[in-house]
């Protein structure tokens, strides 16, 4: 399979996020690419009522003010439905306490976990101390970004202000988890074991995964495992879509929320296949591209969100 359909896209001219894709490409080096495989560089509710103990941390550091602002959403949202692992803390771990408008305080924090025997940075945000929280959401990526771009982005706080825990993980070779080996080559699929110690590591339960793209050879043998502890699935544009069979797919029973750009070849290539999943609706964003989330914020917020209170 080739780098130009793997990484990030299909279709005719540069992928979109393999070329000059802006601020979110630029942290990407040659040695973090071969440790992905490549020949060269390119370039969490009120209803659950669980409650998260603060975690003891060093160095709290407050980030105040509100939080940042997404441009106001357009007339193109179309939702419909057819019929033995230590966490460890990095060597700064840092904890982070803000608001906004007068909304609840959110904390967010930064570790290490391990996982077959290696070590994978994490970025976590949940509702302030005190506060409810409802089930888990875990966060992957794709090959040019990391969970830098969730929190960013500002998906992470999000999340956390709507009253879930939001875990980001910078998956293996990529964003600080370069050192890292991934259990994998770039286009083949992970075995379901590697997500399964990640939850387990993080002590998550079943999580609702966002998978965009490259992450679909992490998340996608997960899925269709029988057995596997997943609340929701939600799949953007993601590779090896094409490597599930039609049975495995008719076995989910997983509630799922497909997002892609509609200005994305490789989104409708990946939907083509995702559509056979039984229980799935369908975000289409008019105008986006491949990272359509960081094409429409808004709408993928509000997408995200509204699936997430379906699922509470």
């Amino acid at each position: 399979m080739h780098v130009e359909q793997v990484a990030e896209g299909l279709g005719a001219g540069p992928c979109p996020v393999l070329g000059a894709r802006g601020a979110e490409g630029r942290g990407e080096t040659e040695t973090s690419v071969r440790r992905m495989g490549l020949a060269a560089p390119v370039g969490p509710g009120t209803a659950c009522g669980h409650k998260r103990a603060p975690r003891s941390t060093a160095r709290p550091t407050p980030s105040g003010g509100p939080h940042p602002c997404f441009p106001a959403p357009g007339p193109s949202r179309r939702l419909h439905s057819p019929a033995s692992y230590l966490r460890e803390p990095t060597q700064l771990p840092r904890c982070f306490t803000s608001t906004a408008g007068g909304m609840a305080g959110v904390e967010q924090h930064e570790g290490t976990i391990q996982v077959q025997g290696q070590s994978l940075f994490f970025r976590e945000a949940h509702p302030g101390s005190g506060q409810a929280t409802c089930f888990s959401v875990l966060l992957l990526h794709g090959i040019r970004f990391s969970s830098e771009t969730w929190q960013n982005l500002g998906t992470l706080h999000r999340l956390a202000q709507a009253g879930y825990w939001a875990v980001a993980i910078d998956l293996p070779g990529l964003g600080r988890s370069k050192e890292a080996t991934a259990p994998a080559p770039v286009g083949e699929l992970v075995p379901s074991s590697f997500l399964a110690t990640v939850v387990d590591a993080l002590d998550m339960g079943p999580p609702v995964v966002i998978s965009p793209s490259l992450s679909g050879m992490y998340s996608l043998p997960f899925l269709v495992t029988p057995g596997s502890q997943i609340r929701g699935y939600v799949p953007v544009a993601p590779i090896c879509t094409d490597k599930i069979n039609a049975a495995d797919y008719a076995r989910v029973k997983t509630s799922v929320l497909i997002v892609y750009g509609d200005q994305d070849p490789m989104g409708q290539t990946s939907f083509e296949h995702l559509k056979q999943l039984p229980n799935h609706r369908v975000l289409v964003m008019e105008g986006a591209g491949h990272p359509c989330y960081l094409d429409k914020p808004e709408e993928w917020h509000t997408g995200l969100l509204d699936f997430l209170q379906e699922l509470a």
